[in-house]
């Protein structure tokens, strides 16, 4: 685990802020229990939590403290979607079936039924998210067929 200054100054228990980003991709898959994720690391669930308890106020703090300026939750979100990135590949989705999940997330009122029904989880969500954000804001002809898609489904349950 790292150490030093900057966002990883002051680790409690050696948790640096992309530690803690790399554990919580772990965690927020939901294939593993907390504990059997901190096993290998040779962590308690105690030290996670103080952990845990340190950077959320450490991010809380800074943006408090320097608003837009502020820089370690930017760290941490950045670092937190790559780990998560690299445990599983995007599940494979076109941008008219992308535009109907959001639908259907948007009707459902949340993603639960959505998502268990294309056998898919709450991480898989995120990366799909991550995935199309991106690509809706650099591909013009994606960004069309997603909107197509959308308006077309959002017109559907107009009439």
């Amino acid at each position: 685990m790292n150490s030093g200054s900057g966002p990883e100054g002051g680790a409690p228990h050696g948790i640096t802020l992309f530690d803690h980003a790399e554990i919580s991709a772990a965690i927020a898959e939901g294939d593993r229990g907390t504990a059997e994720v901190l096993a290998p690391r040779r962590l308690t669930e105690a030290q996670w939590n103080a952990s845990t308890a340190h950077w959320m106020a450490r991010m809380g703090d800074e943006v408090r403290d320097k608003g837009k300026e502020a820089r370690i939750a930017h760290l941490y979100s950045e670092a937190f979607g790559k780990a998560q990135d690299a445990l599983k590949p995007v599940p494979v989705m076109d941008a008219a079936g992308y535009a109907t999940l959001v639908v259907d997330i948007q009707r459902a009122g949340s993603p639960s039924e959505p998502l268990a029904r294309r056998a898919l989880s709450n991480a898989d969500y995120l990366r799909l998210s991550r995935h199309w954000a991106k690509v809706l804001s650099s591909d013009p002809e994606q960004a069309a067929l997603f909107f197509e898609a959308y308006q077309a489904l959002h017109a559907g349950s107009a009439a």
